[in-house]
């Protein structure tokens, strides 16, 4: 191999070893899934970050949804369907079914890392 090329490839190895660095750096945001069944969330409760991405799965038989008035509706959920929410701010978010007010959730959103 000649001299110009084993400096080119030397040359892209550290960029790319720069590129991975950097990357490394910068939060993507993250996905918490959380399942409906037997008339209940699960987990009951999530910690999240701003950014991440928050997804209620129906693996029920019966419909239900995920509320938190004036934040996210999902509507009815289906068995199978599903409803993705992105947290926005930090605090705690307290979420429930409307269909079957006994079933509640809460999600704890921190300030991203």
């Amino acid at each position: 191999m000649s001299r110009a090329r084993l400096a080119v490839a030397a040359l892209l190895v550290m960029l790319i070893v720069a590129c991975g660095a950097a990357a490394a750096s910068v939060r993507s945001g993250g996905r918490t899934e959380i399942t409906m069944r037997g008339n209940s969330f699960r987990p009951r409760r999530a910690e999240v970050q701003v950014g991440d991405t928050v997804v209620w799965v129906n693996r029920d038989i019966v419909r239900h949804d995920a509320v938190k008035p004036g934040l996210f509706d999902s509507g009815e959920l289906r068995g199978g369907e599903r409803f993705e929410w992105v947290a926005a701010d930090t605090g705690v978010v307290e979420y429930r079914c409307t269909i079957h007010q006994r079933m509640r959730g809460e999600l704890v959103v921190r300030a991203a890392k």
